[in-house]
C-alpha cells in the first residue's frame, strides 16, 4: 500500500522560514530627529523614513540615532546628521545616508585596523590633494575618506542600479572632495585591493 506524502506542515514550516528571514532584512527603525521642527526638517525626516521603507538597510544601518539639521554640514559624530539638500534627489539623499554610516563602521567595526589602512592609502597614493574641495582639509580623514567614499559605491551598487550609483558618485565628484572621489573612480581596483587586504566591509 502506497504511503501519502504529507507535505503540509513541512511547506508550512518553510513559509515561516522565508517570512522571518525577509522580515529580519528589513530597514531598522531608525530614530529620527529634527534639530528645529523646521519644516523642511520634517519632510527631510519623511523622505528618510521613506527611503528606510523602500530599500533594505538593515546591512548599511550601523547607527539607528539621525538629526536633521538645517545648514549642518553632513557628519557621522557623535550622532550621525544630515542637512537638508538632496529633498529633491532620493539618490544623493541615500548617498548621504550610508556615506555617513560607513564612518560609524569604520570606527567601531574596524578601529584597529585604522591605523594601518592609513598608512596603506597614504602609501598608495602619496599626492593625494587634500585642501576643500579637493579633500576635507585633514590628511588623515582625506585618506579615510577615500575608503568611505568607496564603501559609499559599493552600498549604493546594491541599493539601486551600478548606473544610478556610479552617477552618484560622479556627480559628487564634481560638487566636494573631488580628488577623494577622483581616486576612487579611477583607480578602484587599487582601493578595493586595499579595503580587502585589511578586511574591510559591510
Amino acid at each position: 500500500m502506497a504511503h501519502r506524502k504529507h507535505t503540509g506542515p513541512p511547506l508550512i514550516f518553510a513559509a515561516v522560514v522565508l517570512i522571518s528571514c525577509y522580515a529580519e532584512a528589513q530597514t531598522p527603525k531608525l530614530k529620527i530627529k529634527t534639530k528645529n521642527s523646521l519644516p523642511l526638517e520634517e519632510q527631510r525626516k519623511e523622505q528618510m523614513e521613506r527611503l528606510a521603507k523602500q530599500y533594505d538597510l538593515k546591512k548599511y544601518t550601523i547607527t539607528r540615532d539621525i538629526l536633521i539639521e538645517r545648514g549642518a554640514i553632513n557628519h557621522s559624530h557623535p550622532v550621525l546628521t544630515l542637512n537638508l539638500r538632496f529633498l529633491d534627489n532620493d539618490d544623493l539623499a541615500l548617498s548621504a545616508y550610508v556615506h555617513e554610516q560607513a564612518h560609524w563602521l569604520l570606527t567601531d567595526r574596524f578601529r584597529m585596523d585604522n591605523p594601518a589602512l592609513f598608512d596603506d592609502l597614504h602609501r598608495t597614493f602619496p599626492n593625494l590633494e587634500i585642501r576643500v574641495p579637493e579633500g576635507d582639509g585633514e590628511l588623515r580623514s582625506s585618506y579615510f575618506h577615500i575608503a568611505v567614499c568607496m564603501l559609499e559605491w559599493h552600498a549604493m551598487e546594491e541599493l539601486v542600479v551600478p548606473e544610478r550609483a556610479r552617477k552618484v558618485i560622479e556627480w559628487k565628484q564634481r560638487d566636494h572632495y573631488k580628488a577623494i572621489y577622483s581616486v576612487v573612480l579611477d583607480q578602484r581596483e587599487q582601493v578595493e585591493s586595499i579595503l580587502n587586504r585589511h578586511g574591510v566591509n559591510w
